[in-house]
């Protein structure tokens, strides 16, 4: 059974290389491109992990985090946040948020798909 991933990323071309290079790795993919679709699309497929970029245009991606992890069937679906934000501050309040893992942008695909092994299987 292939594990699945849902990309949050309301970057069209960040979303299109994610789902590209997890397809390459053999995970089914879903993209959504705002924190509402993501949470529609969460619910109706859910993933076993979810790739989350901290700034939508809709929601910021701390409080999709939130409503994610609030929500009894997702608690354990291990977060993995994207962002250009590299400050130490955001990596603190995405921990506090329930991600997982926090990779900054431009993503290292390698490095990437070496964390969802490592949180799929932990």
């Amino acid at each position: 059974m292939l594990k699945k991933i849902l990309i949050i990323d309301d970057d069209y071309n960040i979303a299109k290389k994610s789902k590209e290079e997890l397809l390459k790795a053999g995970y089914a993919v879903a993209v959504a491109y705002s924190a509402k679709e993501g949470m529609e699309k969460l619910k109706a497929q859910k993933p076993d992990c979810v790739l989350l970029d901290l700034v939508l245009p809709d929601e910021s991606g701390f409080k999709v985090a939130q409503d994610i992890k609030a929500l009894p069937d997702f608690v354990n679906t291990p977060i993995i946040a994207t962002s250009l934000k590299h400050e130490e501050i955001d990596k603190h309040i995405a921990a506090k948020s329930g991600i997982t893992v926090y990779v900054e942008k431009p993503i290292d695909y390698q490095r990437l798909l070496f964390d969802i092994k490592d949180v799929l299987e932990s």
